[in-house]
């Protein structure tokens, strides 16, 4: 993908403009370490978990990690960019596209239904880096999804908002488990514990 010089057009849904990108300039600036991306594989399997929800596919190769443990059955991403989910789902044709789906849509108008329906038992926000659109979907999992076991927050350093909403979330009575390893912030909310919180050089 960092060599794939097509270029594609793409819709920004915030600031409601049109742009052109290569998918290598998307790739570079998009994709996760590799240390990240197996660090959610080996969560996922740690926690036994069959069902993963994701917001923003991107290219989908968190989507391929996340979809790796032998024991998840399904993962359902959401991505708003019809040419960024066909570009994903070319790589899922090649590996584990029995276990992935992707959802066409904006957050705000499939998050809540499909949480519902699939009662995901983790969920990796990683779309609309504003901090209503995180608490928004917190909200939704905490109110419709009994299954929840982590909810992953990524790039909570991206931008002052998305600080103090992490911020909120780790005095957020209701947690009693969060965990900062600076590119993601980790929710544990069904942990049995006293309430803390920890920092971890990753």
């Amino acid at each position: 993908m960092k060599s794939d010089h097509e270029v594609i057009d793409l819709f920004d849904l915030k600031t409601k403009k049109s742009y052109r990108k290569t998918v290598s300039s998307i790739a570079k600036t998009s994709l996760s370490t590799p240390k990240f991306s197996s660090f959610l594989y080996k969560l996922i399997e740690w926690l036994d978990v069959e069902r993963v929800m994701e917001t923003g596919t991107s290219l989908g190769i968190n989507t391929l990690y996340m979809a790796g443990p032998e024991k998840v059955k399904r993962v359902l991403s959401i991505e708003a960019s019809p040419i960024i989910s066909s570009i994903a789902q070319k790589q899922f044709s090649k590996l584990l596209q029995h276990k992935i789906e992707i959802k066409q849509g904006t957050i705000h108008e499939v998050f809540a239904p499909i949480l519902i329906k699939e009662q995901p038992e983790l969920c990796f926000i990683d779309a609309d880096h504003r901090s209503h659109a995180v608490n928004s979907c917190i909200e939704s999992i905490m109110t419709h999804n009994k299954a929840i076991k982590c909810i992953i927050i990524h790039d909570i350093y991206w931008s002052p908002d998305m600080l103090k909403a992490w911020k909120q979330i780790i005095s957020d009575t209701r947690f009693k488990l969060t965990v900062d390893i600076f590119q993601a912030g980790l929710i544990f909310p069904k942990m049995e514990m006293p309430k803390q919180h920890f920092t971890l050089r990753f």
